[in-house]
């Protein structure tokens, strides 16, 4: 499809579920302040693991007891992101043609929770006592059909399961369907609920996650990196054709401009370390969205805290000439959620975008010098860009096993609130950042 012919794409609507904070504005205010989440999970060996868990989620206070019952946790979490984000867009859906509203949620391991239970009602009482709907509630699907039942949602619905990125492929797949002209709407994200302890075991020794007690192990770039902490939680976006948003007088975060994916073809491999295939992805975006470096007002990595992976992302950057491009992790003060980790990401970047402020990278404190990179730790820092463009644009990157290399490409959106760099001055910024 030609460029011109291409449709544009916004997001209108916020909503997240994170360990650090339920709802975008809680969330937001503790990962600019460098607030964790991290939390302890002891298991029934008395072995502690530092995990990203959600403490204070109360299912009831979100979704009816009937279908609570019904369905996991990991469903729970994403039909609060919607419900959420559906009044942050302000989107009534009875307005609007269930043909064309669609939904695209990530989800990588499924709903289990839901099945350990129902394992365990099966040993000790007997298959008569197994819920029947165990059968549809652990499917990575169950997020999506749920969300189909719930708002009467009749288009492009899909199901990413693509290992830790399936997040960002949502927002990329539902940003390409929108622009194709296959919907107006679409929920786009990720949700992801899997601390349980045998589920983490299996995931430590696959070496995708470190079993540590440590609350701050999860340390990218840094020179004790030694993996990442596993997390729980959900980010959905509402994502508007350009048009469709102004005719109702959407509030605008900001426009989705670039998409790249490729894939290193390396089997169940972490990240690549020469970055090559990285570094293609990055260039795709950044083609799409007629990017050039000095364009980029912060990078929001993928940080494995491996250090090939990390070594992988740090060569990727130089192959695009963004080394000096101020890049973050904020998911350290959350863990990696896997399928929601990137949709979380993109929700951290639209608000960094609408705040002109980019949150910090937590745990980092000895940034391995060959990396040759413009960490920003230690405290939150107001977003420069150069003359070059009017709106700063910030890319997000995503890496997943086995080579999958995914990047958005965001512009800041047009909105009434909207950031003014020439407005920004210190005490604006002791605001923005939550300082005394």
């Amino acid at each position: 499809m030609e460029a011109s012919n291409r449709r544009r794409v916004v997001i209108t609507g916020l909503g997240v579920v994170a360990p650090n904070g339920i709802g975008k504005d809680a969330f937001w205010q503790a990962t600019i302040k460098g607030h964790s989440g991290i939390k302890l999970l002891r298991d029934t060996t008395g072995q502690e693991r530092a995990v990203g868990a959600i403490s204070d989620f109360i299912t009831e206070e979100h979704i009816e007891r009937k279908l609570a019952n019904r369905t996991d946790r990991m469903t729970h979490f994403t039909l609060s992101a919607i419900e959420e984000a559906l009044q942050d867009a302000q989107l009534l859906l009875e307005q609007e043609d269930p043909r064309r509203i669609g939904a695209v949620i990530a989800n990588t391991m499924g709903g289990v929770g839901f099945v350990l239970k129902q394992m365990q009602t099966f040993y000790t009482k007997g298959p008569r006592f197994v819920s029947a709907y165990t059968a549809i509630a652990w499917l990575s699907v169950a997020n999506v059909g749920q969300t189909a039942i719930r708002y009467n949602i009749q288009g492009y619905c899909k199901t990413p399961v693509n290992d830790s990125i399936g997040g960002l492929d949502a927002m990329g797949m539902a940003y390409t369907a929108i622009q194709r002209g296959v919907a107006d709407v679409i929920f786009a994200g990720g949700s992801e609920a899997c601390l349980y302890p045998f589920f983490l075991q299996i995931l430590s020794h696959q070496g995708r996650s470190t079993s540590d007690n440590d609350l701050q192990a999860y340390r990218p770039f840094d020179t004790r990196a030694k993996g990442l902490l596993m997390a729980e939680g959900a980010g959905i976006c509402i994502l508007e054709e350009y048009e469709h948003a102004r005719r109702r007088n959407a509030p605008i975060y900001g426009e989705i401009i670039g998409y790249g994916q490729t894939n290193d073809a390396s089997m169940l491999q972490p990240p690549a370390a020469d970055g090559r295939h990285y570094a293609r992805a990055i260039r795709l975006a950044m083609q799409e969205g007629q990017l050039q470096p000095e364009n980029i007002a912060y990078f929001s990595l993928d940080g494995r805290a491996l250090p090939e992976a990390d070594l992988g992302e740090a060569t990727a950057l130089r192959l695009n000439d963004l080394v000096n491009v101020p890049v973050s992790v904020p998911r350290t003060t959350i863990g990696h959620s896997y399928a929601a980790a990137g949709a979380i990401d993109t929700i951290t970047a639209l608000l960094a975008l609408k705040h002109g402020m980019i949150p910090p990278t937590i745990n980092c404190e000895q940034l391995d010098p060959r990396y040759e990179l413009d960490m920003v730790r230690g405290g939150a820092r107001v977003m420069h860009v150069g003359n070059a463009i009017e709106c700063p644009a910030v890319l997000v990157g995503g890496r997943g096993l086995g080579g999958a290399n995914v990047v958005l490409a965001l512009k800041k959106g047009e909105r009434r609130d909207s950031w003014n760099p020439g407005r920004i001055n210190d005490q604006s910024f002791d605001a923005i950042a939550g300082r005394e």
